[in-house]
This record gives structure tokens, sequence and C-alpha cells, in this order.
């Protein structure tokens, strides 16, 4: 079995590696910010169509401050101002329209279903999946999947639904590496976290309402010096400012639950990327389990050790 590598590398332009530069200082400033210039922060990260085309009048006028407040924020995360702030919003707006056009109307692949709550179902995680992958840029995830490649172990925690992903993500880690962990801030997370350093790595799946248990994961890890990745639903939520990177979601559903689709489907691109960083052994090692558990039977029919 042979992943097909695809093209490596990055062709961002100046411009939008500026504009992710100031979402990631956003990020990292975020717990030293005051409470209204937090409010501004979320502002710029959940809403940047909004703040890339309105005045700062009317963006003020949004949040009930003076507009001398949003060009201090602008200031105080180390920009020329308000305008430099939406100059570099409105070019990773006009990156993900560019992402966007090469992207076929999702309508077309529900059509069949239109007016059944399946076909709205479908259409909401086909956005979500769009956005997510609008939103991600090859820098952030290739430092992701450099940290899981280095790392000695690998611990996994999500809670609620994210937990399914987590455990999805530790299987397949598991199948193709072995040096996996599932774990939360219990008693038996405990004694597999007790021990995590700096040659360690965390990934975390953590999106509202947020897991206290997840977010006690990330900060005894980080204390530890172990690098930490967050899949979350945006840069400032509670994991998302405390970790080493972070790789924003959108995973609102239409009931009352999150949908899990575009975390899975990151979950898939890290483990993708990350068998190419070892595909020998990564291969080697499949063949073993694949081996393995065909002779204790657990499969109905034998497993294709090519498979």
């Amino acid at each position: 079995m042979t992943l097909d590598r695809g093209r490596g590398g990055s062709d961002n332009r100046a411009g939008e590696a500026d504009v992710e530069d100031v979402i990631e200082t956003v990020r990292r400033q975020y717990d030293g910010l005051t409470p209204s210039q937090k409010r501004i922060a979320q502002t710029v990260v959940e809403d940047p169509e909004f703040v890339a085309f309105a005045t700062v009048d009317r963006v003020a006028q949004r949040l009930g401050y003076s507009p001398s407040t949003i060009v201090r924020f602008a200031y105080r995360v180390g920009l020329d101002g308000y305008q430099d702030l939406q100059d570099r919003v409105r070019t990773l707006i006009r990156s993900q329209m560019r992402t966007a056009a090469g992207v076929g109307a999702s309508t077309a692949v529900t059509s069949h279903l239109q007016g059944s709550i399946y076909e709205s179902s479908f259409q909401n995680d086909l956005e979500h999946l769009r956005r997510t992958v609008l939103a991600l840029d090859v820098e952030s995830l290739d430092r992701a999947v450099s940290i899981l490649d280095k790392a000695t172990r690998i611990f996994v925690s999500g809670d609620n639904t994210s937990y399914s992903v987590a455990y999805y993500t530790t299987l397949i880690l598991n199948r193709w590496r072995g040096n996996a962990y599932l774990v939360r801030a219990n008693g038996e997370g405990a004694t597999r976290l007790v021990d995590v350093g700096p040659d360690d790595a965390v990934l975390v799946f953590t999106f509202p309402p947020y897991s206290r248990t997840v977010l006690r994961v990330v900060e005894w890890a980080r204390a530890q010096g172990a690098a930490t990745i967050g899949v979350t639903d945006h840069a400032i939520s509670p994991a998302g400012r405390l970790v080493s990177v972070v790789l924003p979601v959108v995973s609102s559903g239409l009931g009352p639950h999150n949908t899990q689709v575009p975390p899975v489907a990151v979950a898939n691109a890290l483990s993708n990327a990350l068998i190419l960083r070892s595909e020998d052994r990564a291969e080697n090692r499949y063949r073993k389990v694949n081996r393995l558990m065909s002779q204790w039977d657990v499969f109905l029919l034998e497993a294709d050790d090519d498979a």
C-alpha cells in the first residue's frame, strides 16, 4: 500500500504569510489583552469578513467601544493602526476566495436529496469541511506533522463527542507507528501523563462546550515542556491559546452536537503525512499488525498483508 505524496511545500504569498502572522500574534498575546481587546480579537478571528470591509466606526459600534479602542488594539498587537489590520485581513479573505474559486458547488452533490433533512445535514458537513480546508495552511500542518514525527510518544486526548476522533486518531497512529496513547485527565491518564516530557507530543481535539479535562492535559503537558497540537474551533479557544500549533476546524452541527467530519479529515491528513515521513517502517509495521490480527482470527475475511 502506497500513499500518493501529492505536491509538497508552500507557495504562499508574502501578504498571506503576514495575515497568518497577525492571527498567530493575536493568539499568543490573547491572555495579556484587556477584556475589551479580547472581544476585538475574537471578532478578528471569528468574523474576519466583517473586519475586512467594515470601517473602524462600524466595528466600534458593533462591539460597543470607541473607535480609538479599536485602533489601540491594532497597535497593541504590533500593527500600524486599524488600516494595517484591515489590509492584512482583506489579504486573508482574498486568499480564501481564490482557493474557493477552484472548488465546485457542493449543492450539486446533494441535489437529489433536495428538501430533506439529509440534504441539510450533508450540506452542513460539506460546507464546514470546505471552510476548514480554507482556514488551514501548509506551514501549520507541516509543523504539526514534524512535532509528531520527532516525538518519542504521542498522547492524544479528546472528550465528549471529540473523544471518538481522539480514539480513531490513536488507533490509526498505532497501526502505523506504535507510539500513541489515548489519555484523559483522570486517574488512568495520570499514570501515563506523569512522565510526559520535552521529547513527547500531545495532540488534543476540543470544541465547544470545551472540556476541562482536555484543557488540563494541555496545561500539564505544556508545563512539562512537551510540544502540543490543538485541533479546535479557533486560535483563541481555551486550548488554542496554549498549544504550540493550532489547527482551526469548523465543527458546529445542525443540532445540539458538533459534526466530527472536519476533525476526522484533519486527523486523516496528519496521519497520511506522518506515514510518508517513514513510509517503509510504517508499512512494515502495518503488515505485522494485520498478520497478527489474522492469526487471532479478528477479521471475518482473511486480511491481505498488502492491504
